[in-house]
């Protein structure tokens, strides 16, 4: 159990500072959302502004998720685990350029 909590403490540490930042923005953001009429009563906007911050952090999330995966697959010393991270961090490299793929060919028919 030790090595776990090492494993998940070190994890954390790698987490780069930016994901924080977005995470707090988009909780920031959704409660904007939720308290429109008790926080803003008199901006009609500001759930818009919200929802486009939401939007925002939740497209910069995946990214940094890969990134994370990446610094945590380098840091792992067990080589059979390490190949396992990095075969996990290569896979979701790969769903994100295609996602990514996607979003800009329908943004480009639609749009």
């Amino acid at each position: 159990m030790t090595q776990l909590q090492t494993f998940a403490a070190r994890a954390l540490r790698l987490l780069p500072p930016a994901l924080w930042w977005v995470l707090v923005l988009l909780a920031g953001a959704f409660l904007s959302i939720k308290l429109e009429k008790e926080l803003f009563p008199y901006t009609p906007a500001a759930a818009t502004v919200a929802g486009w911050i939401a939007m925002g952090c939740l497209l910069a999330l995946p990214p940094l998720g890969i990134m994370w995966l990446w610094r945590v697959a380098a840091q792992v010393a067990h080589p059979g685990w390490r190949l396992l991270w990095y075969l996990t961090a290569a896979g979701a490299t790969g769903i994100g350029i295609g996602l990514a793929v996607l979003l800009l060919f329908l943004a480009l028919v639609w749009g």
